[in-house]
């Protein structure tokens, strides 16, 4: 590990920032070797991490597929009719948890399942209703297990976990309905991708299935041209993401607000298991990281990911 290289990467992020909340924290080989705060964000500032909540249902997806609850290719009408109601398209019965899951399924658009990535905030809710519903869970919400199955075991004791009251409107897929939500400091969220990086084993017990983790965290759609996503995690397949850092690495970014004081906040987690290392940035979103989440490759958070890499040999 490099202190130079560390305290060159802290002046690049200040650079970026500026005078406005931010906070990033890198975890290698077990160890937090950086953690940084400015703007009058610290350790203890919470944030909503936006779209990193689907790793959450992923999770759930990988756990349900151990216990026998849930199947990916099964058709998503099957348990949860809602799907054809909301779209009023008969063909979407053919849609599967595995589409909507890893961005093909379609739902809402004019294109058919598993022929294009459409990174497709509703159909990504609609994957969360599908688990809950394959759980017996109530309201179809997944966060209640969500906490029973991970905030207390990685003791993330800042997460709040809840649902956005909100429905869908299926001319907009930018619209997520009611989503599994979650405020976290940064830490905590830190711990996530430590699980993850674990192959889901926290203290001697598996949380996700490590076998699901791999699946989870490769391309499961290669053939479609324009994905670069697993199940719910975007993937640096041939380096085509962040091409100064490993292919094995994986990352999702998150549009959230900063708490209390609702201002747009964006965050990234990226994992990559060949160098052990986990790194979290959250920063306001006028500064531009996770913002261009959709972009191959991506700008300044694929440089922001290189210059981790670069600081961690």
């Amino acid at each position: 590990m490099c202190s130079e290289r560390l305290n060159d990467l802290k002046s690049w992020i200040e650079g970026k920032t500026q005078e406005t909340p931010y906070g990033s924290l890198i975890i290698s080989n077990g160890s937090v070797v950086a953690e940084w705060y400015g703007g009058g964000f610290s350790e203890n500032s919470l944030f909503e991490i936006g779209s990193i909540r689907k790793s959450f249902n992923s999770a759930l997806i990988g756990r349900g597929i151990k216990e026998g609850k849930v199947d990916l290719m099964a058709k998503a009408v099957d348990v949860w009719p809602d799907l054809i109601d909301i779209s009023g398209k008969a063909a979407d019965s053919a849609i599967t948890l595995h589409q909507l899951a890893s961005g093909t399924s379609g739902w809402l658009t004019s294109d058919p399942p598993e022929t294009t990535f459409h990174y497709n905030n509703s159909a990504f809710t609609a994957a969360e209703r599908v688990v809950a519903r394959n759980y017996h869970l109530q309201k179809d919400e997944i966060a209640p297990e969500v906490q029973r199955v991970f905030k207390s075991p990685l003791r993330a004791e800042s997460w709040r976990i809840y649902h956005f009251e909100r429905d869908f409107t299926p001319e907009d897929i930018e619209n997520p309905g009611p989503k599994l939500a979650i405020d976290s400091n940064l830490r905590d969220l830190g711990k996530w991708g430590l699980l993850w990086l674990n192959k889901g084993l926290w203290e001697g017990k598996d949380l996700i299935p490590p076998d699901y983790v791999e699946l989870a965290t490769h391309l499961v759609n290669p053939r479609i041209l324009n994905s670069h996503y697993g199940y719910n995690w975007f993937v640096n397949a041939k380096r085509s993401l962040w091409p100064d850092a490993p292919e094995d690495s994986y990352g999702h970014s998150g549009n959230g607000t900063f708490k209390p004081s609702g201002k747009n906040s964006r965050a990234y987690i990226w994992i990559c298991p060949s160098i052990n290392t986990v790194a979290a940035i959250v920063s306001d979103d006028s500064v531009g990281f996770a913002n261009d989440f959709l972009d191959v490759p991506q700008k300044i958070t694929a440089e922001w990911i290189g210059r981790v890499v670069h600081a961690t040999k």
